[in-house]
């Protein structure tokens, strides 16, 4: 018999994630992205598969886009999606990436929860000659979500794949303290958006329908499926309109746009 898989046990697991594009980040970022040069240079970071990098690129087709990841697998497959992908470090991508050049937006989307030191990054991407003068849109899950205080309450907690119980999460997060951390980085947010957490809360069972594909790996079938653009179109918006409300209490995702200070 098989055994079951258990997500604390890294060597056994392979790049797990079932992707999906996150449209407040997504929201932010072509807003600004808006007031800037007519051929925008965007830099994302932990660019996984290229959810986010696909559909940022439908809707605004001439941007130029470089992604950076460390997984291979994911690297391979964002490599579609993005004019250039760096498969390693965002550290060692600013080691070797050429100053003279500019980007205009810094995508950030759920990275600094995987980081031991989230606030070097930020400061060293707000130093940077080619980051420096870039706007930041950041996204990080909300660690006080109503289901996880719901769960703390009562007394359970289990890492999971991925989601706000993420195996490879080391730092958490609320609204307040993203902004802190922002603020210490030299940055000032300019504007925040969440993402809806009611759907989200059911994740896990969700993932069971996509294992084969996920095992094959298709880490965008999510996206590309007729029952994720119909909740898009339909739920998901006034699903974001309900979170907004409390987003302490019901954003799954605190995102923010942070600009130089």
């Amino acid at each position: 018999m098989r055994p079951r898989p258990y997500p604390l046990d890294l060597e056994a697991g392979r790049y797990s994630y079932l992707e999906r594009p996150n449209r407040a980040l997504l929201e932010l970022a072509v807003k600004e992205l808006g007031r800037r040069r007519p051929a925008p240079l965007v830099l994302d970071v932990g660019a996984g598969a290229g959810a986010n990098a696909r559909e940022l690129r439908n809707r605004i087709p001439e941007l130029f886009l470089v992604g950076v990841e460390p997984n291979a697998r994911a690297a391979a497959i964002a490599r579609a999606a993005c004019d250039e992908v760096f498969e390693g470090s965002v550290d060692r991508f600013l080691e070797h990436t050429d100053t003279a050049r500019h980007f205009d937006l810094v995508l950030l989307s759920d990275v600094l929860e995987h980081l031991v030191d989230p606030l070097a990054l930020l400061r060293k991407l707000a130093r940077h000659p080619s980051t420096r003068d870039a706007a930041f849109v950041v996204s990080v899950p909300n660690y006080a979500v109503w289901y996880n205080r719901v769960k703390t309450l009562g007394g359970s907690f289990s890492y999971s794949w991925s989601g706000l119980y993420d195996r490879t999460h080391l730092r958490f997060f609320t609204r307040r303290s993203l902004l802190e951390l922002l603020e210490r980085a030299g940055r000032r947010v300019a504007a925040e958006r969440c993402t809806p957490s009611l759907a989200q809360s059911s994740a896990p069972l969700l993932r069971r329908f996509f294992e084969s594909e996920l095992e094959a790996g298709d880490h965008l079938t999510l996206g590309d499926s007729v029952a994720f653009r119909a909740y898009s179109r339909v739920i998901e918006p006034l699903e974001t309109r309900v979170c907004a409300l409390w987003p302490e209490l019901l954003a799954f995702q605190i995102v923010c746009l942070a600009v130089p200070a």
